[in-house]
Order: C-alpha cells, then sequence, then structure tokens
C-alpha cells in the first residue's frame, strides 16, 4: 500500500505563464532533448568532461573546491597524498553527471534508471517507517553522488510519497523545470523559504520529508557550530528540532557511484527522546552532529563524489573579512 503524506498539494502556486515563459521553456526543452536520450553509460561520460568544461572555466569555485579539499588535508580528515586538483576536478563531474540524471527523469522518469541502482541498509527505512502514523520520517541527505535519485528510488523501492525540500530559483524556467524533475515520479516540493510550517504539517501527517543539510547555516538563529570533517561548522539545526517537536525519526541517506550502479545508503534512524527525556534541549545539537560524522566517514570514503564547490565552511565573520574567497 502506498505511503502518502498530508501534503499532496505542496507544488508551487504560481500564475499562468507568459509567452515568454512558454518560449524559454520550448528551448529549453529543446536543448535537453538529446542528453535526455542518451544510454547512460555515454550520459555519464558527457557529464564528466561538461563537468571538467565547468572546472576550467569557473576559476572562483574551482578555488573554493580546491582549498575545501586542502583544508580538509590539513585537518587530518582526509590523506596527506591526495591529489585536490583531481578531486575538485571530478567533483565537478559528478554534479555534472547529476544535473544531467535530472535531465533524463525530467524527460523520461525513473524508467532509464530500472536496474541500475542498488538500496544498502533496507533494514533502516523499514524501522523508520513503521509507526510513522502521526510523526512521520525525516530523511536527511547531501549533494552526494546521484543524490537527485534518491527520493525516486525511496518511492520505487518503498512506495512513500517523499516531500522533497528544495530552494527556489526566482520562479523561472529553471524553477519550474526543478520542481517537475524531482516530482515527476509523484513526489511533491515544499519551497525551503516557507519549509519549516509544511515540513511539521507532512509529519503531523505521518508522512515523510526529504532534505538537504550539508550546506552552511550562516543565519545565527538557524544552526550551531559543530565539527563537520575535522573543523568547525555552521550546521543547521531546524530540521532536527522539527524531529524533536514531532517524534519523527531522523534517517541519514547519501548515495554515491559504485560502477555502473547508483548505491543509495539508508542508515540507522536517530530517535528524538521522549517528551521531557531532554529538559536541556540538547539532543537536536547531537543528532546533527552524528549526521555530520556519518556524512563526513562517507565523503572520507569517496571524495570526488561530494560537492567540493559549495562555501560549507563559511560563516557570517568569514564573509565579511573575506569576500573574495566567501
Amino acid at each position: 500500500m502506498e505511503r502518502t503524506t498530508a501534503l499532496d498539494t505542496a507544488a508551487p502556486q504560481t500564475p499562468a505563464p507568459g509567452p515568454g515563459f512558454r518560449v524559454s521553456r520550448a528551448l529549453a526543452s529543446a536543448l535537453m532533448f538529446l542528453p535526455a536520450r542518451l544510454p547512460l553509460g555515454l550520459l555519464r561520460t558527457a557529464g564528466r568532461l561538461c563537468g571538467t568544461l565547468a572546472y576550467l572555466a569557473l576559476p572562483r569555485r574551482r578555488r573554493i573546491a580546491r582549498v575545501n579539499v586542502e583544508r580538509a588535508k590539513e585537518a587530518g580528515f582526509l590523506p596527506p597524498d591526495l591529489d585536490a586538483g583531481r578531486t575538485a576536478r571530478l567533483s565537478f563531474g559528478s554534479v555534472a553527471v547529476t544535473f544531467l540524471e535530472g535531465v533524463v527523469l525530467l524527460k523520461r522518469g525513473l524508467g532509464p534508471f530500472e536496474g541500475r541502482w542498488r538500496v544498502a541498509g533496507r533494514e533502516n527505512a523499514l524501522a523508520a517507517l513503521e509507526g510513522a502514523e502521526g510523526r512521520g520520517a525525516l530523511f536527511l541527505t547531501a549533494h552526494m553522488g546521484p543524490w537527485e535519485l534518491s527520493p525516486h528510488v525511496m518511492r520505487a523501492e518503498f512506495g512513500i510519497r517523499m516531500a522533497v525540500v528544495g530552494r527556489g530559483q526566482g520562479g523561472g524556467v529553471l524553477e519550474s523545470l526543478m520542481v517537475e524533475s524531482r516530482t515527476v515520479t509523484g513526489n511533491t516540493f515544499i519551497f525551503k523559504d516557507r519549509g519549516a510550517r509544511e515540513m511539521l504539517k507532512v509529519l503531523k501527517g505521518g508522512g515523510c520529508v526529504g532534505t538537504l543539510v550539508d550546506q552552511a547555516a550562516v543565519v545565527e538563529r538557524e544552526g550551531a557550530e559543530l565539527s563537520f570533517m575535522g573543523r568547525p561548522a555552521r550546521t543547521n539545526l531546524g530540521p532536527y528540532k522539527l524531529a524533536a517537536r514531532t517524534g519523527a525519526p531522523v534517517v541519514p541517506l547519501f548515495a554515491r557511484r559504485e560502477g555502473p550502479l547508483s548505491v543509495i545508503e539508508i542508515f540507522p534512524p536517530i530517535r528524538p527522546p521522549a517528551p521531557g527525556a531532554d529538559p536541556g534541549g540538547g539532543w537536536p545539537a547531537e543528532a546533527a552532529q552524528r549526521v555530520n560524522d556519518l556524512l563526513g566517514e562517507q565523503i572520507r570514503l569517496h571524495p570526488p563524489e561530494w560537492m567540493w564547490g559549495h562555501r560549507r565552511w563559511k560563516t557570517p565573520e568569514g564573509i565579511r573579512d573575506d569576500p573574495g574567497f566567501f
């Protein structure tokens, strides 16, 4: 039986598109026609090539990625002989492949990926979903490997309708394509700027929410300074506070590529304390640190799979002190 959320209308409510939008959408569709029909092996090759070109063409992002790798090495988290430039370049390629996989999802759905994924830790997902009525389950992932496939694979494997949380893209063609690619298999979408209220609604309805947790929280009230890959990193505690409020288990879920397969690995659920059992309110930070540690270990094992070009360790002070980097 399909597991649904209480939020079946999470798709954005947008005005009727004008002529400019329709022309832009038609152009985007034409540009996606060929990539969407490439065999997946050739698609990955094309993605890696596009990633290399992006690495060469975007010096600022290239610098951020290389500096992040070097600082993780200095912290003793990555091997000292790891080639930062090669790792950064391969990371750009991984992100580009994920982007092209999103094009395939948008134009052809999950069908082309059938038989090309493997789910590890199925028992952990089933444990989290058992008795989800009234509290739901909160799946946390990162910009790693084929992350865009994860909610679609979860829907196919477990019959859950995931409410996927993401940033808006200004309301234009790019945003409409992004939302469509993430909901093409029947999942729903929540815009991050109004995410807490709608995430709470889904969880209280016994549904499942999926969100990324590897981005910096630069607004003071949003996060806490925790450890990530051996360095202090401001971490968003919002999802963990929602879990504590609703009783929803937190389920870390990270993706990677192994040869021709996309591997979705699900880790044991982290359950919030019973009401009144955490008088100091420290559980959200403790849970967030556990997820940081799990993600860091996955990155240590598969460094090119993570999006190193993101400014993960930025802080409000750092942005002011080093605007050229941040």
